[in-house]
């Protein structure tokens, strides 16, 4: 997949484009839908698949004190994509002048720098100066521009529409299930393993230290079964979200214990997985009385992935 953080004008190398619009903050099965569609267009016309999106929130610019945290961060956006078969991802940073662009100037621009046969986008999807593009806007100017206008209905799961907004409150909520499921995959944090207060492996149960932004959504605090993804590899383990409350840190963070595992891992990249609460982040009266219970929940996890 090839990835652009900027508008490239990739009109004379690639002709038969298929372009899908959207924000696609954690790239949920409503989102997957209209990406496959996009997909199956461009082998049916034997083009290429191009993502349009913004890598940061349009909120950010027009009203930040109403802007979300984000589900997924730029590199969970590009894995996603890229595993639902995009061939080109043009994630560019969303200005003011996008902002003010008209929502005709929009297309224009995407005639002239992408030249696209087809633009999908899902029923709700607006673009534009105040969103004032919407799909009946891109439907009824699709001839004048040269492309069909794909809009496929919203995907629905519990009679309700899937949405980003829908799955930032059932993380919020604690509904983690619920989230993952909406989502079509676990919900995952990724981030640089930095030094911690090395506690875990005085303790003997070693962990590794990821510092999220607050841009960024997390899991309510809490001890969570998790997968983790390090240099390629698989793993399973557990990680607690909090601030470690036994020894008085007020750092939140994430804290991954990986199963069978001892390299030094510092300054690596990580993706972790959260698959299944435990329980609820505890403050201990004692070191002993917290060992205990890591190892029960280190035996539960194991037990889950025995299961």
């Amino acid at each position: 997949m090839l990835v652009y953080s900027h508008i490239a004008n990739i009109a004379e190398k690639y002709q038969n484009n298929v372009v899908v619009l959207g924000t696609f903050d954690g790239v949920h099965i409503g989102h997957q839908k209209i990406i496959k569609r996009a997909t199956e267009l461009a082998k049916k016309i034997k083009g290429k698949s191009i993502v349009f999106t913004f890598s940061n929130h349009p909120l950010e610019i027009i009203a930040p004190q109403r802007a979300p945290k984000k589900i997924s961060d730029n590199t969970e956006k590009e894995h996603d994509l890229k595993a639902l078969g995009i061939d080109i991802l043009m994630n560019i940073p969303f200005t003011e002048k996008l902002a003010n662009i008209s929502p005709a100037d929009f297309l224009k621009l995407l005639k002239d720098n992408l030249a696209p046969k087809y633009i999908v986008v899902g029923p709700n999807c607006t673009f534009g100066y105040k969103g004032e593009g919407t799909p009946q806007f891109l439907d009824d100017m699709a001839a004048a521009y040269g492309f069909i206008a794909e809009i496929p209905q919203a995907a629905y799961m519990h009679n309700k529409i899937i949405s980003s907004s829908r799955v930032r409150h059932a993380l919020t909520d604690g509904k983690l299930e619920l989230a993952n499921e909406l989502l079509g995959h676990p919900f995952t944090i990724s981030g640089k393993i930095e030094h911690g207060e090395n506690r875990g492996h005085q303790l003997g149960i070693p962990t590794a230290n990821v510092y999220v932004s607050e841009k960024y959504l997390m899991p309510p605090d809490g001890v969570y079964i998790v997968t983790v993804t390090l240099n390629n590899e698989k793993y399973e383990g557990i990680a607690n979200v909090g601030d470690n409350p036994t020894f008085n840190i007020h750092s939140r963070r994430v804290e991954v214990n990986i199963f069978d595992f001892n390299k030094d891992i510092y300054g690596e990249h990580i993706q972790i997985h959260f698959l299944k609460k435990l329980r609820d982040e505890e403050k201990f009266s004692s070191i002993d009385t917290l060992l205990t219970q890591m190892n029960i929940d280190i035996k539960n996890a194991k037990d889950y992935f025995i299961r």
